[in-house]
């Protein structure tokens, strides 16, 4: 891999070369395409590891373990990630829950919890491998514009004064939310705000997570424990999801460590016994977001550039991996054929196929939270019958099971 090859022109042009950009550069590593990656921040080239208490992570769905099988990038990712085998869900204060077992799914777990910094050295480790893919980084767009046939853009380097220009069959925007490469374009985003803050940090149980993780939901909205650590029952780590109104996040976030594991105590309750400790808080704002446009002429949108979901469910990054994988079949087979892989009537059936993922996972993850956080009575009752039904019927539990799972829709089919 190049750090910047002045060729001009491209097949594809990624913008964006974080785990969505980078994960479509490697899917198309068994091709003869010319590729540039444009990235706003630094390559290391550390590729070390050195995992922190507080290192922030992702849940990927068993269907992204075999994207990344697929990839030849497991073997090397699985060093360190933690299984889920076992999933619980309940309602506070009520008597309804539903589980999930692995071995009752024949497979080995529902899904990983992988440090996102070792998602990012296995990926960047693939690409230096690569010799048809170029990395130009740090490097900010300047701007975007579609001329026949071509997408071309124009964009200065950190440190440089010299402003240059590439173009490429295909553009794919992969900067993440609030994506300037799509404000230039004037690609807009429509938003749903949930009034909620999501607040993560990883924290320490007394009782080992046993690789169970829970889905709680509160009166003030819906919360999860992933397990994490490495086959090391002293390890009792869990990364927390904690959804809470506006109103009460910077209290919460104020409090000291010692009332906050309080107040945490008194809303997850005792399944993985007392807590012990909590690292560094972070939070962010929640809101359920799709671009407008996802495909123009020479232009694909993806990653959370296109889509942001609410992050308890875990269904986000898998969702854009399944995306990516669908992108880079699309393109090979385009290729082979000898047609233009930017052109929109190649581009469209896999937008279909894309919308059809996307509006499945939404109903999964938006609607089910949304359920969750009704605090009427009424509701609630239902919502406990459902999930006791949830729990005892077998057709039930293997439907939610496969979502969950991230095998529920169009089984990606990158090879």
């Amino acid at each position: 891999m190049d750090n910047h090859n002045d060729v001009g022109f491209y097949d594809i042009i990624i913008v964006g070369g974080g785990m969505v950009g980078a994960s479509l550069a490697v899917a198309l590593k068994n091709t003869s395409l010319n590729i540039a990656v444009i990235e706003q921040f630094p390559m290391s080239n550390d590729l070390g590891f050195q995992p922190s208490y507080d290192a922030r992570s992702t849940a990927i769905s068993w269907g992204s373990r075999l994207i990344y099988q697929r990839l030849g990038l497991w073997d090397k990712l699985s060093e360190h990630v933690t299984p889920i085998k076992k999933i619980h869900v309940s309602d506070k204060g009520q008597f309804g829950a539903a589980r999930l077992n692995a071995k009752e799914h024949n497979v080995a777990a529902l899904g990983y919890v992988v440090p996102n910094e070792w998602i990012g050295v296995t990926l960047t480790s693939a690409l230096e491998t690569l010799d048809n893919v170029d990395f130009i980084c740090p490097a900010t767009v300047l701007n975007i514009t579609r001329a026949t046939n071509t997408t071309q853009i124009t964009f200065s380097k950190s440190g440089e004064d010299a402003v240059s220009t590439i173009s490429a069959s295909l553009v794919v925007i992969a900067d993440g939310g609030r994506s300037e490469t799509c404000q230039k374009l004037g690609i807009d985003m429509h938003v749903e705000s949930y009034d909620q803050h999501a607040l993560i940090a990883n924290v320490t149980t007394s009782k080992y997570h046993d690789y169970e993780a829970y889905e709680r939901f509160t009166e003030s909205g819906p919360m999860a424990m992933l397990p994490l650590g490495e086959s090391d029952t002293s390890d009792s780590r869990c990364a927390l999801v904690w959804t809470l109104p506006e109103q009460e996040v910077e209290a919460i976030m104020a409090l000291s460590d010692k009332d906050f594991m309080i107040e945490l105590q008194d809303r997850f309750g005792y399944r993985l016994g007392k807590i012990l400790k909590v690292g560094e808080r972070f939070n962010y704002p929640l809101k359920l977001s799709q671009a407008t446009e996802q495909v123009r002429s020479g232009i694909v949108v993806v990653g959370n550039a296109a889509h942001a979901l609410h992050p308890v469910a875990g269904q986000g990054y898998n969702l854009s991996l399944r995306g990516v994988v669908a992108l880079a079949e699309l393109v090979k087979q385009a290729s082979d054929k000898g047609e233009n892989i930017g052109a929109l009537s190649v581009l469209l059936p896999y937008m279909n196929e894309r919308y059809a993922d996307q509006d499945k996972t939404i109903l999964f993850s938006d609607k089910v939270t949304r359920l969750f956080g009704d605090t009427h009575t009424g509701v609630g009752v239902l919502r406990d019958m459902g999930l006791i039904g949830l729990d005892i019927v077998p057709a039930a539990k293997r439907l939610f099971a496969r979502q969950a799972m991230g095998i529920g829709g169009t089984e990606a089919k990158f090879s």
